[in-house]
């Protein structure tokens, strides 16, 4: 059995190597991509694909399920009481991590096309955290809810407005004015030298 796990891994691998390479290069479009062509870059034949999937969607849904599981355990829902208490620690570990598939990442947050897997990610560890901060911060669920679509929301969209340039800031500018908002909200901006009431 251990076997047939290995070999049923190292296919997806290839198929998903093969996903991140037609999306970088061959694909600008999402469903420009065929199973014959992720096939035969994945080196696998089409009824091996298959066997693993039944759609190219059900294949992007791996890198949603990945990304956020991946998101959620930078941001620590054990600890998240002291994650939370350190300014811009969620944006620093979402920087480390992104820059580790920096090309493919960039097609997901900023190619239309793509951007849907970035939604549903985002969407997916808002859900993951809502428990945690509810629980962490005895809020209604409700409340949680928007605070943990609020949290990711806004550490996706600094990101994606860096990976643009459209700010022309450097990423420690960025990472201020994330850590300023999350803090003090857009009164902080509005009202830069007024404190709060």
């Amino acid at each position: 059995m251990p076997t047939t796990d290995l070999r049923v891994q190292r296919t997806q691998a290839a198929l998903k190597a093969a996903f991140r390479t037609l999306a970088l290069k061959k694909y600008p479009r999402y469903r420009d991509i065929t199973v014959k062509e992720l096939t035969s870059v994945a080196n696998v034949n089409r009824k091996t694909f298959y066997l693993h999937f039944d759609t190219i969607d059900d294949l992007a849904e791996t890198f949603v399920e990945e990304g956020a599981n991946n998101i959620l355990a930078l941001i620590d829902p054990q600890d998240f009481k002291q994650t939370i208490a350190q300014p811009g620690l969620i944006f620093d570990r979402l920087v480390a991590y992104f820059r580790q598939s920096e090309a493919f990442n960039r097609v997901i947050l900023l190619n239309d096309d793509y951007s849907f897997l970035s939604r549903k990610i985002q969407t997916a560890v808002a859900d993951g955290l809502t428990a945690t901060i509810q629980a962490s911060y005895h809020l209604s669920a409700v409340d949680a809810k928007v605070c943990s679509s609020f949290l990711i929301h806004n550490n996706l969209t600094f990101y994606r407005l860096y990976f643009t340039g459209e700010l022309g800031l450097n990423l420690e500018e960025v990472k201020q004015r994330l850590v300023s908002l999350n803090a003090y909200g857009i009164h902080q901006f509005f009202y830069p030298h007024q404190p709060l009431k």
